[in-house]
């Protein structure tokens, strides 16, 4: 991948397979990680549905005029091998948003 990798950037991407209700198959995801992580080869990520769920780890955003939910208690580690093409990025207001939702299921 040549081009930098940042937080707030939307990837199509195939995670590995998945168990019982964790996300597997090719789909959206956000980085929430910085630089120091994805020089490595690695980024945090959380993917991204277009289903409904009323979860509250669920945090919606709008990408594209189209509603969309970061499933925060999703996040996973991947290789930024895994990261296809880039199809979008939030703002740092949205960013900000999804990384306190993933800051209260930590509890921090």
């Amino acid at each position: 991948m040549s081009e930098p990798i940042n937080a707030g950037d939307i990837y199509q991407a195939t995670p590995a397979s998945g168990k019982g209700r964790e996300q597997h198959g090719q789909r959206p995801v956000l980085v929430v990680t910085d630089s120091r992580l994805t020089a490595m080869g690695l980024c945090w990520v959380v993917p991204l549905s277009t289903t409904v769920r009323d979860w509250p780890t669920h945090h919606r955003l709008v990408i594209n005029d189209r509603a969309t939910y970061a499933m925060c208690e999703q996040l996973r580690a991947i290789s930024t091998e895994r990261l296809g093409r880039k199809s979008a990025a939030i703002d740092h207001a949205q960013l900000a948003e999804v990384k306190q939702v993933l800051r209260s299921i930590l509890g921090r």
